[in-house]
Parts: C-alpha cells; structure tokens; sequence
C-alpha cells in the first residue's frame, strides 16, 4: 500500500524531499523522476511500484533497505519525523482524544485496531499491528518512540504518560 498523506501541505513536502533524494539512497528513483510519487493526480497517497509505498528500498538495495525518506533524513542527521508522511511515522500509536467537561482533550494512547482502518482493516492491520514484528523491540515502546509520542501528543502527555507507566 501507500502512505495516505495529511494534506496538500503533507503532499507538497513529500514532493519537495523526494526530488532531493539521492539515486543511490532511492531504490525507485528512476520510476519516481517518470511517473512521479503520488498515486493519482489527487496527491492523497504515495504510489505503489512492485506491490509497496514507492519510497520502500527493499532488501537486498545497495543502498539500504527501508524507507527511502527515514534513512534520507538519517544521512542529514534530522529525525525521520520531519521528513516521512505522517501516518508513517505515527504508527503504530493510535491517540484518542476526547473533550472533557473543563473544554480541554484527554488522550488516550492506544495501539491500532483492525476496526481503526474501516474499509482498508485487513489489509492495513496486518502490516502495521498485528504481524509478528509489530510492537517487538528492544525495549518498551514508551521509550523506543519517545520522539513520536512526543509529536503527536504533546511533551506535558508524554510526560504523564512516562509517569504513569514507571514500575
């Protein structure tokens, strides 16, 4: 699948970075400089080329497998936060806010449910929440997505959030 983009401002950037990346970083450069990045005229979403999000290197590229905008923004020492679409780098952290009575939000920090994608759930859940790499890493998510958590809830939420899960 592609990346579903936030935007004209999430598609304008995306576009923007994509034309700076280098051919020997992008695996489908070449697709990309011919047909563009963008599914449709509509800028909504990143292409599909050979089954996946146009910017995926794929294992065994010479330049690094992954995403060609993560690793980009690694090689320029900048977060991948800033250079990746947002529902990339968000997942696979699903935030709930809800408008309590004093007019302010409260989030909920979740992770993604087949039921959160709609019509796109079996295709969307398996790749990004319930395959067997999903929420692995070396240590709690808390922690291993601290910049992402950041981002999307705010560093006083985070903080709670921190707090609330010490042992």
């Amino acid at each position: 699948m592609g990346a579903d983009l936030d935007g004209e401002d999430e598609a304008r950037l995306i576009s923007a970075l994509a034309a700076t990346l280098d051919p020997s970083r992008f695996e489908y450069h070449a697709e990309a400089a011919e047909g563009g990045v963008f599914a449709d005229a509509t800028r909504g979403s990143t292409r599909v080329v050979n089954g996946a999000c146009i910017f995926l290197n794929r294992a065994g590229f010479a330049g690094g497998a992954g995403c060609a905008l993560h690793l980009a923004a690694l090689d320029c020492g900048e977060s991948p936060i800033d250079w990746k679409p947002s529902v990339c780098w968000q997942l696979p952290i699903k935030v709930d806010w809800e408008l309590v009575g004093d007019g302010t939000e409260a989030a909920t920090v979740r992770g993604w449910t087949r039921a959160d994608w709609g019509a796109e759930g079996e295709a969307m859940a398996w790749c990004c929440t319930e395959g067997t790499r999903a929420y692995v890493g070396d240590g709690p998510v808390v922690e291993s997505m601290a910049a992402e958590l950041t981002a999307i809830v705010g560093p006083e939420v985070y903080g709670e959030l921190r707090r609330r899960l010490e042992p």
